[in-house]
């Protein structure tokens, strides 16, 4: 069988150098993502490629970018680079968890943020109170005085 081009040719054996590297046979891998032995198959002879699911699945499963299964060379890469990639993707994730982990304290510290704010209302509704309570009371006094006043100069 021909191949037609580029990107079947590199699909095909990207995918059967990934399935090695990991020690895996046509059905383990098949099992593994559900997709059929012959497909599977069929996709490393360079008979057919996968849809974009397909495609999606083994990218994740092998942690490889969609673009390097279909236009590199990756048996190639691994062995010109000894590990970079790996070394690469491994720093690459190192720092989604880091951006991960300070986007979690950032939330963690809008939360806190937001409970000191709505602390800080209560506080202010209460003072708020307070401060009509106590001018209610010395209303209550004033009145208070001016009667004793009134009485007091009634007795002169």
């Amino acid at each position: 069988m021909e191949i037609s081009n580029k990107a079947e040719y590199f699909f095909g054996k990207n995918l059967r150098f990934l399935r090695k590297s990991k020690k895996m046979t046509l059905l383990e891998l098949s099992e593994t993502l559900k997709i059929s032995k012959s497909a599977i198959s069929d996709y490393e002879v360079g008979k057919t490629l996968p849809s974009l699911d397909v495609v999606k699945k083994f990218s994740s499963f092998f942690d490889s970018a969609i673009d390097d299964l279909y236009n590199s060379d990756i048996a190639e890469l691994f062995k010109n680079d000894g590990g970079i990639l790996s070394r690469k993707r491994n720093d690459s994730l190192e720092k989604i968890k880091n951006v991960e982990l300070e986007n979690e304290k950032y939330m963690f510290n809008i939360k806190l943020l937001s409970q000191k704010l709505e602390s800080t209302q209560v506080q202010i509704q209460m003072l708020k109170q307070l401060l009509e309570s106590r001018e209610a009371e010395n209303k209550t006094l004033k009145i208070n005085i001016k009667l004793l006043e009134e009485q007091q100069n009634k007795f002169k």
